[in-house]
């Protein structure tokens, strides 16, 4: 396959651009709604009435979700990944600059930037694999959370729908048609925070024109500031009825940083020199290679279209992504390299083209409800360079690794939803996908082609309701897809010795039972108790700076949700959960580094007494192995943020948060792994010296919030 061209890829890029900037500002006149109103039908108010749907009845197991646009308005976040949080047990933290993908951890599994859970943003596919950086690769800085309608989320691998990455859970976040007012909002808060956004929608011919432009700056509380900066906008045009629509979205985002990743223990409160800055005192906001940071882009067109006839139901989406990122990382200082140091530069080139089709036919067998539903998904990521160099200061003094893959994938599946009786009825599905990779190495032995396939059975059985409560049983197969590169690999570029291939797709085994009851009048509980297998576990490596497949896995786990609504103006909400996790047959120990084990949240809202409004949340990350063998643990995290607000004047809100309020000197990660510091001896038969590596969680911050709805 051919290496896309630049000029297409500029072009492309410069179409979206042009015309969420010029639209955007066009439509955000004041003039615009009098040259478009003349007669013309207004756009529909769009009324939150609660604060999140009652599921019992509909759901399909007791860890399915809906978070509703409301929910997200009130929570304070301090970055924008953190929106998925408002998912029970799902955890978010950075161990580099804030351009970076978020670190993500949910029912046991350290997702390093994404691997085990699928995200998808206004029906476009975020992770990406056979990623530089790290398979499954999922940033979310080019989402706007203020066009986000929600988000549905499900955990484990129990729907025929969703397929690779899926094993622990996966989260949708489909955009708005319309916004029921124009928003304006300016941000500012400590450490040279900013941010400014216009969004709105339009009636314009006969469809709904739907707008955001976001720009953002924040240095961060770092020694050598994080300066990240990006430019974020989105057009999103659709016609059409609930049963009848179609949607055409654009998206495009860039964004720099600089970077301070995780510093070794050991060097807080020694002096360290770089050639980049100069000797300084390291304390735990310092950085040991003042160099790191990254770059990145992502533009996408997505078209959404769904036709309704009699009992038929038909959907189809069609996307095209062009992206790429430079990522410069130190983790190990001066192990491998003790003159120039040990940074690598990670380089991701690709187009990714796919297209998501379903048929669901309603009817009956008998006197019993059924639904059937047949999809077919497939996708094409043209991966024009996937490569790793190891630079010092941002220059390229070796080329360790660089390809060009061509990886493509192709799934079926059917689902059968059947009412068997009033109080009980049955989801079984069954999913089939085939994979196929075309690598062109600049080592030829590591060139080649290879294939994979895997099919996956689902049942889910639900009981209920009875006294407001249903039960359910979920059990099912999944599974992961490896690294490209690793299907066809047989010498490691960093050390020239034979490797071994993995296999493309991983299998993941899981079930659980569960409950959901909405007995006490406004109160939504639920309660899970799930296992998950894997056939192989993704891990990071620290020195390589990403994944590499290691032994199988078992997990096991409890949850506990509950959210809670007595009036229309407090909302309550409190959820845990703990989980075991142990690798299978591992000679080095049975423990899985970095495996959360238990995580909790709690928080408190309230919304516009008299004009005013505010809340406060706990969050709890615990401790967690940090070696196979259990010897090193990492401490735990405890967190309270806060937000208070008053609409002052109809139509404008000033707010306030404040981020770590208690001003808590605890760890975003920690991990365990052997570095060299500038200076230090080789260590243990030159292999450095073990240590944690953290990098900390920002301190005290405050943010200043101006909002206006016209």
């Amino acid at each position: 396959m051919s290496k896309p061209r630049n000029t297409s890829k500029n072009n492309l890029k410069n179409i979206i651009l042009q015309a969420i900037l010029g639209i955007a500002i066009f439509t955000a006149s004041p003039s615009v709604p009098d040259l478009f109103a003349g007669g013309i039908q207004t756009l529909d108010t769009v009324e939150v009435t609660d604060s999140a749907e009652n599921l019992v009845g509909s759901a399909d197991s007791s860890n399915e979700g809906t978070v509703t646009p409301r929910q997200i308005e009130e929570r304070p976040v301090s970055r924008t990944g953190e929106i998925l949080e408002t998912v029970p047990g799902l955890e978010i933290s950075q161990h580099s600059g804030e351009g970076k993908a978020n670190q993500y951890y949910l029912r046991g599994f350290q997702l390093d930037h994404g691997t085990d859970f699928a995200t998808s943003v206004c029906g476009e596919p975020v992770n990406l694999p056979t990623h530089a950086h790290g398979q499954g690769y999922s940033d979310l800085n080019f989402m706007i959370p203020e066009v986000i309608g929600g988000i549905q989320y499900v955990k484990g691998p129990y729907f025929a729908e969703n397929g690779d990455f899926s094993a622990a859970g996966a989260a949708n976040m489909p955009c708005v048609n319309t916004l029921p007012n124009k928003i304006f909002k300016l941000e500012g808060g400590t450490d040279q925070y900013r941010r400014a956004l216009i969004a709105g929608s339009s009636h314009i011919g006969s469809g709904d024109l739907l707008y955001a432009l976001e720009g953002f700056f924040n240095a961060g509380p770092w020694d050598h500031p994080d300066n990240y900066r990006k430019l974020n906008g989105l057009l999103r045009y659709s016609w059409g009825s609930t049963e009848n629509q179609f949607a055409i979205t654009l998206m495009g985002y860039h964004g720099n940083w600089d970077a301070t990743d995780q510093i070794a223990k050991r060097a807080i409160g020694t002096v360290q020199c770089r050639i980049v800055d100069g000797c300084a005192l390291i304390d735990r906001f310092g950085s040991l290679d003042p160099s790191d940071g990254g770059r990145s882009y992502r533009y996408s067109a997505v078209g959404e279209w769904q036709r309704t006839v009699g009992d038929s139901v038909t959907k189809a989406t069609l996307y095209a992504i062009d992206y790429g990122l430079d990522l410069w990382s130190d983790f190990t200082y001066f192990l491998n390299d003790p003159v120039n140091g040990d940074q690598i530069q990670q380089t991701d080139r690709r187009i990714v083209t796919g297209l998501r089709t379903s048929q669901t036919w309603l009817g009956k067998l008998g006197d019993h409800e059924m639904e059937n539903t047949i999809g077919i998904q497939v996708r094409n990521d043209n991966i024009a360079k996937v490569a790793l160099y190891h630079t010092a200061d941002r220059m390229i003094l070796e080329t360790v690794s660089q390809d060009h893959v061509a990886q493509t994938s192709e799934a079926v599946y059917f689902q059968n939803r059947f009412q068997w009786m009033e109080k009980f009825r049955t989801i079984a599905g069954i999913r089939a996908d085939f994979y196929q990779w075309h690598v062109i190495s600049d080592n030829p032995l590591n060139s080649g082609n290879a294939s994979d396939s895997i099919v996956s059975p689902k049942l889910t059985m639900i009981f209920g309701p009875w006294a407001k409560t249903e039960y359910y049983i979920n059990a099912g197969y999944g599974f992961h897809s490896n690294d490209g590169r690793g299907t066809t690999i047989t010498v490691d570029p960093s050390t020239g010795d034979p490797a071994q291939k993995v296999n493309g797709l991983v299998r993941a085994k899981g079930a659980e039972v569960g409950a959901r009851s909405a007995l006490i009048p406004h109160l939504q509980t639920e309660l899970t108790v799930w296992i998950l297998n894997l056939d192989s576990e993704l891990t990071f490596s620290g020195d390589r700076g990403g994944t590499e497949a290691g032994p199988p896995s078992h997990r096991r786990g409890i949850e506990f949700a509950n959210y809670y609504t007595p009036t229309p103006w407090l909302t309550i909400d409190a959820d845990y959960a703990y989980s075991w996790s142990y690798f299978v047959n591992d000679p080095a120990g049975h423990y899985i580094p970095e495996s959360p084990e238990g995580i909790a949240s709690a928080g408190i809202f309230v919304n516009n007494i008299t004009g005013w409004m505010g809340g406060t949340r706990l969050r709890y990350f615990g401790p967690r192995a940090l070696t196979e063998d259990n010897s090193v643990r990492s401490s735990s995290a405890t967190t309270v943020d806060g937000r208070i607000g008053y609409e002052f004047i109809k139509q404008w809100t000033v707010l306030l948060d404040v981020f770590n309020i208690f001003n808590a000197k605890v760890s975003d990660v920690e991990y365990y792994y052997p570095s060299r510091l500038q200076g230090e001896p080789p260590g243990p038969d030159e292999g450095g010296y073990n240590d944690i590596h953290l990098h900390p969680m920002n301190p005290r911050e405050f943010r200043l919030t101006l909002v206006g709805k016209f």
